[in-house]
């Protein structure tokens, strides 16, 4: 009797030659130019959305800032340019959005410790214009400038706590380069998934299930790419371009009381993936979960000591925490925090840190000090095998441990108007689709 021959796994022929397709291209929303405000955020309106085919790794936006009349009357921001986007996400119909995130400055911080490209300790391009972790000379000046983006202004009664600002030497205070005008350009990227290095499968309850050979084990994967077929996913990017003249240096690049300037922003848009296939051995595994980056903002006020939930649901990879103060318009100052923690459960310690504890694990794991203001946690990059693997084994499951949040302690109370953002980068459950 004759046996019907079984259909070949998803995925089993993707990433072999002749078989997997990559691209990287242009999308359609591509070449939009929107003129800046002063005085208030102009909201970005594409006239459509983005394509619909294919499957996509991630989406590149690429952003220049054209200026004609330089900007008179403001202070640039040590966020700048990246917080030129405010209230950012990535709609995708049928998915949680894969970028969520209440500033540009959230996305690129995401963006320096998790690139799509490269481990983030390359140089100055994978930094984004940070500063790297340096030495200090014996009589406590600056640190040296050899690497080109050392800070100028860290000394050592304020080392590692001084903030390592993440602002290109292409920005200026007066908006132009030379004159009244000038440009400059960088680029975010949203993610439609992450690589693992070794990613262990697990069931919404934490269950651990096998991989494609049948065997529980961690196995090399994208989590999850965005299948774009047909009418599934209707994807639109929605954010506000921050005035020209914000009302702090949290809220746009340049803030204060703009009394002149002109300038327009060009937003390109790119996307890298796979074409589609008739046979689905040849598409990238589906995962039940999706690959997501997240950031909302909690009032703390005039706090000594706080508790700050995370409430974001998945497999939190990685957590992070910025501290701003409004009134004194400056992150709070780290340097003053005593303790800094990740709890879950009944106060479990999944982190019990001081800020240099903290600082100097980021710091082994990523080559760069976080910035001033933020508190980070990542659970992702391995700190015990080969540098720069990502190992999904000591990630934080809030679906199976409840009351996850961070708490504060420190000496100098800021502003009754501070506020924390808190980032969270985690694998959220869906069902496969």
């Amino acid at each position: 009797m004759a046996t019907q021959a079984q259909p070949v796994p998803v995925g089993t022929y993707f990433g072999l030659p002749g078989f997997t397709q990559p691209f990287e291209q242009y999308e359609n929303l591509n070449g939009i130019v929107t003129a800046l405000a002063q005085g208030a955020q102009t909201p970005w309106n594409p006239p459509g959305s983005l394509q619909k085919t294919d499957i996509v790794k991630w989406w590149e936006m690429e952003t220049v800032v054209t200026f004609t009349a330089s900007i008179v009357g403001t202070s640039l921001s040590p966020w700048a340019p990246y917080n030129l986007f405010q209230t950012f996400k990535l709609k995708l119909q049928g998915q949680y959005t894969p970028v969520e995130v209440e500033s540009g400055v959230d996305a690129a911080f995401f963006q320096m410790y998790r690139p799509m490209r490269g481990s983030g300790q390359m140089g100055v391009q994978d930094l984004m214009g940070s500063y790297a972790a340096g030495i200090l000379g014996a009589s406590g000046g600056a640190e040296p400038t050899n690497t080109g983006y050392q800070s100028a202004g860290q000394t050592a009664a304020t080392y590692p706590y001084q903030n390592p600002a993440i602002v290109p030497l292409s920005v200026s205070a007066s908006g132009a380069a030379s004159g009244a005008t000038g440009s400059f350009s960088f680029s975010l990227e949203i993610p439609g998934g992450l690589f693992f290095d070794a990613y262990w499968d697990q069931a919404i309850d934490g269950t651990l299930l096998p991989n494609a050979s049948g065997r529980i084990a961690p196995m090399a994967a994208f989590v999850s790419p965005q299948y774009m077929g047909g009418g599934e996913r209707v994807v639109v990017p929605t954010f506000n371009y921050a005035a020209l003249g914000a009302a702090n240096e949290d809220q746009g690049p340049w803030y204060g009381t703009a009394t002149a300037g002109a300038a327009s922003v060009t937003q390109n848009m790119r996307r890298v993936g796979y074409y589609g296939s008739a046979n689905p051995a040849e598409l990238p595994p589906v995962f039940n979960w999706q690959y997501r980056r997240a950031s909302k903002r909690y009032p703390v006020g005039a706090f000594t000591k706080v508790d700050i939930p995370v409430t974001e649901y998945g497999q939190l990879l990685s957590v992070y925490v910025r501290l701003f103060d409004p009134t004194a318009d400056a992150p709070v100052n780290v340097a003053n925090i005593t303790s800094c923690q990740l709890l879950y459960g009944s106060n479990l310690p999944r982190f019990d840190d001081d800020i240099l504890t903290m600082q100097k694990r980021f710091v082994d794991q990523h080559g760069f000090i976080p910035p001033q203001g933020f508190v980070a946690w990542d659970m992702l990059a391995n700190t015990s095998g080969a540098n720069g693997l990502s190992n999904d084994f000591k990630v934080l499951n809030t679906l199976t441990n409840a009351n996850t949040h961070i708490h504060l302690v420190t000496t100098t109370a800021p502003n009754s108007t501070a506020y924390a953002v808190i980032g969270t980068e985690l694998l959220v459950p869906v069902a496969t689709q």
